[in-house]
Order: C-alpha cells, then sequence, then structure tokens
C-alpha cells in the first residue's frame, strides 16, 4: 500500500523542481535575447534609425535579428504582387523571393523587402523582413504574429 502522504509530498516536490528548472530555463534564455539585441543594436549603429527600427518591430510584432545580408534585385515576380520590385539574399540556398514594401513607420526608412507565409488557420503569419542599411546591405529579421 502506498503512503498518500508520501506520494504528495513527493509529487510536489516533483513539481517545485520542474518549476524552478522551467524558471531558470526562462531566465537563461531571456539573457540570451537580451544580449543579441544589444549585439545587434551595436552592429547596426551609424546604419540606421535603431531605436526606432527595434520600437516598431516589437509594437507590431514579435521579432528577432537574424544577420545582415547582401541582396539582389530580380525581375522575377511573385503572383499577385507584380508591380512591385523583388529581391533575393545573395547566396540564400532557400532562393526565397522577396517583395519590396513601402513603409513609413520607422524615420528614415522608406521601404523593406518581406517574405510571409500563414499558419494553419490563416489568421496567424510569419517570415522575414530585409530593413535598408546606409551602407547598401539589409537587416534580416525573423517575425511572427
Amino acid at each position: 500500500m502506498v503512503n498518500s502522504k508520501l506520494l504528495k509530498k513527493m509529487i510536489t516536490f516533483s513539481i517545485d523542481k520542474i518549476e524552478r528548472e522551467f524558471q531558470e530555463s526562462l531566465k537563461e534564455e531571456i539573457k540570451r535575447e537580451k544580449k543579441l539585441f544589444n549585439d545587434y543594436k551595436k552592429k547596426l549603429r551609424g546604419l540606421i534609425n535603431v531605436t526606432g527600427l527595434f520600437r516598431h518591430l516589437s509594437d507590431n510584432t514579435y521579432w528577432s535579428p537574424e544577420g545582415i545580408v547582401d541582396i539582389e534585385l530580380t525581375d522575377e515576380k511573385t503572383s499577385g504582387y507584380s508591380r512591385y520590385q523583388h529581391a533575393r539574399i545573395v547566396g540564400d540556398e532557400t532562393k526565397r523571393l522577396y517583395c519590396k514594401t513601402p513603409d513609413d513607420g520607422v524615420r528614415g526608412v522608406d521601404h523593406y523587402y518581406v517574405w510571409q507565409s500563414t499558419g494553419c488557420c490563416e489568421d496567424d503569419y510569419w517570415g522575414w523582413m530585409l530593413y535598408p542599411l546606409k551602407d547598401g546591405r539589409y537587416f534580416k529579421v525573423h517575425y511572427n504574429c
């Protein structure tokens, strides 16, 4: 026969341990994310309105920085968006076709390129945005909503 008080203590101990491990893991993830964002703030300084861009992205979506890339313009078009300029990331094996989109959400940025997909419910979406930098390269951001 199982001692119910002992079993209850064991379950409570296990749940508490899992909760502590989860909290520690979450703290570590937040610390890594802050470091990543701070590293990109330094890399982007002088190349774009960093404060405005980070605020704009954080106000509108969940996002994370992925890198600084070069793009090449292409005459290929995405169906339904034939009047817009398109581009690809140089050397990107996925060969995603990004669509140029006008933007006035960030001072000093008049456009960005976007590749977007929808989730199974079609009211959620995710993708990548490429923001122009003053040196001709682009800041690549992954996002989802």
